[in-house]
Formats: structure tokens, sequence, C-alpha cells
């Protein structure tokens, strides 16, 4: 498995988070009319909507394939209060449903493969004016960025960032509410799906180094993920992972018209501009604790650094939301850590490194405090409620 980049050059998710190499922090939200190249405008940092939404238009290819196994989507559509076809795709939904919804499909069509076969056959077009803005982009760099910038236009709650090192350069996905799960499919649907926008975008030859998922493996054959993605891809890890030599990001689309480049941009600020409020505080430094859980330092100084703070502004800023960083760490690991356990096929030793624990143990001891019983226990009780409810 490759190593991260030891250099974070630039990072950039749906927040707008920009991290240059001193380790200075800017919240950004650019004018794209402007250069992407010239130094970000720093503002107040926002997140769009307080649940986390998706646009509806995102459905379309799960409700697709279930018509063509001869199921009727409007049973799902309904189980999960959704709405009913003809479909608005503007119309926001909740992202909880949305995920839900497309694990359900996977099973009613007995397809555990759908959001990787589904992305696999992903189209710019999907997307609207994002998609055009994508294929219409100067290089592969300025249209990651893009689709990293305008990204909660369509899907909020969501960090995408691009970290650029010298060598190898890091594209990842996360829904940041670790609650959300089971998610695979969502999740290898959007790896497969920006695969796909690449591919379109340089060529079909192009092929990334590694795909590394947050969700365990599942059993059996995976000879599925290499044939659909081209390469090595790696399971149980701290994020969805997509990595690209360094040098792609300068590779130009091999057809791009930017004539109406500029109409689509001011279209996608003005939804933006609709959807965004402020963002608390802590919710920033929450961002930042997933990111790093089981991959990164943890440390107080260094979080504080990385968002451009004093270790005492720092603890000020969360005391003024009557919260500290211990809380908010403590908080993530049981969250991450109880959705990954209901897992049949998570290890509880692949749990504990995900979460930031070196060993078991200590995420035994955490369980015990948290849940009042171990791991093991607490998967016994689950699976007995679960069995109570069916």
């Amino acid at each position: 498995m490759l190593a991260c980049p030891p250099i974070f050059i630039i990072a950039i998710r749906a927040t707008l988070l920009i991290t240059y190499a001193n380790g200075h922090v800017a919240a950004a939200f650019p004018d794209p009319l402007q250069d992407l190249s010239s130094k970000p405008q720093v503002i107040r940092d926002m997140q769009p909507f307080t649940h986390p939404m998706i646009r509806a238009n995102l459905l379309e290819p799960i409700l697709d394939a279930i018509r063509a196994q001869g199921h009727d989507p409007a049973i799902l559509l309904r189980g999960h209060a959704l709405p009913q076809a003809p479909i608005d795709p503007y119309q926001l939904i909740p992202l909880g449903k949305y995920v839900a919804l497309f694990e359900q499909a996977a099973l009613l069509l007995l397809d555990p493969f759908l959001g990787l076969r589904l992305g696999q056959a992903f189209r710019p077009e999907l997307l609207g004016p994002l998609g055009f803005i994508f294929q219409a982009s100067a290089n592969l760099r300025q249209a990651l960025l893009q689709l990293s910038a305008y990204v909660s236009v369509w899907q909020s709650a969501t960090r995408v960032e691009l970290i650029a090192g010298d060598t190898t350069a890091d594209y990842i996905y996360q829904i940041a509410d670790p609650s959300l799960r089971p998610r695979r499919q969502d999740a290898e649907y959007s790896m497969a799906s920006i695969c796909s926008l690449i591919r379109n975008f340089l060529g079909d030859q192009w092929v990334p180094l590694e795909v590394h998922f947050e969700h365990a493996g599942p059993p059996g054959n995976r000879r599925a993920y290499t044939q659909a993605l081209h390469a090595p891809v790696f399971f149980g890890q701290n994020v969805n992972r997509l990595i690209m030599r360094a040098g792609d990001l300068e590779r130009a689309g091999i057809s791009s018209d930017r004539s109406m480049m500029p109409f689509m941009e001011r279209h996608l600020l003005d939804l933006a501009r609709e959807s965004r409020e402020p963002e608390s505080f802590a919710r920033q430094v929450n961002y930042v604790i997933a990111r790093r859980l089981g991959s990164g330092p943890l440390s107080l100084p260094s979080i504080a650094q990385e968002l451009g703070l004093s270790a005492r502004s720092f603890q000020r800023r969360l005391a003024e939301e009557r919260t500290s960083f211990r809380s908010l760490v403590r908080d993530q690991r049981r969250t991450l850590a109880e959705s990954l356990i209901k897992d049949r096929s998570a290890t509880i030793t692949a749990v504990a490194h995900t979460v930031g624990y070196a060993e078991t143990a200590v995420l035994s001891r955490a369980f015990k405090v948290w849940t009042g019983a171990s791991p093991r226990a607490f998967i016994r009780r689950e699976r007995h409620a679960a069995a109570g409810t069916r």
C-alpha cells in the first residue's frame, strides 16, 4: 500500500478548508469567475443544511436499475418516505434515506456490487452544471477542485478533499456523519463515479494507483473491484481514498468547451448561496478529528494549528460552544466504533485501529465506559434487539 503524501500542499473539502504547506488554514468560498490558482479569500466557514441532504436526481440511476430488473421502485420510495416519480431533480432529500435506499436496493436486486456497477456507468451529465464545469476545466487539478468546491450544492455534510504531494495525490470522499451506516453502496458508487469522471476527462487509459474503502471487505471473490477500478483495492481504511499520480493533475482534458463556464459557475454559486448557513466551530473541529482518526495525530495543539489558532484560542472557541476537545474526540470515537462494530465482517482489531486505538484492550475498556458492555457483549445485545424487532 502506498504511503500518504508527506507534505499537504493543498487540501479542499466541501466545507472549503484549504491547508497550505506552512500549516495555515483558510476557509474559503472562491468566486468561480476568478482564477482558481489565486489565493482564496478568507471568509467564515460555511456548511449547507443543518441535516445532511442530497439532490433527488442522484436517485435516478438506482431507480433505473430497479426498473430494469422488473421491480417497482415506488415501493422502496414509499418505504423511505421519499418523493415519487416524476422527481424534481433539484429537490433536496435526506442523505440518510438515500443511503438506506441504496443498501436496500442492492439486497432487492441480489447485487452486492450495485454501487460499483452503477459508478462504472456514471456520466458527467448526472451532475448537471457541475458535470459541465468538470469537463470544461483546464486540467484535472482544476476539475477536481471545482468538484470539491461545489459538491456541497449536490450533497451536504460530505468531505471531499484533494491532497497533493510531490509524487502522488489523494482524492478523498467521506460522508461526515459516522452514524449513517451501512453505506458501502454509496462509497463504492462514489469512488467508481469519480474514476469514471476522470476517465471521461483524460481518456479511457487513465488508471488510479490505489483505491481505499472505509468499509470492511466483502467475503468471497474481489475480482469485481480490480476489473471495475483497474487498481489494487484496500478495505477497512480510515477514509474512502483514490490515489493517483501527482502528474495527472496537470494533464488537460481530451475535450473542453469553456464557452458556457461563466454561466454554469454563476448558477452553481447562486444555488450554494441559497442553501448555506453558518457552521459551528465544534463541527469544523469534528471534520478534522474524523479525517485524522486512525491515521494522524489527534493532539489539541496539532489540530489547533491546522485551523490556524493557538491552543488557548482553540480551547476558548470550544468552551464558548459548551464543549471541549476531549469530548469531541470521545464522541467521534464512540459513534464511529459503535457503527463499525455492527458490521458482521468487521473485526474488533480493525475497529480499534480505525478509531485510533493501538490495542483492542483499550477499545474494550472504552466500550465498557460508553455502553456498559464489552464490544462482543454489545454486538450480541444489538443482534438480539434487531431480531426482536423482526
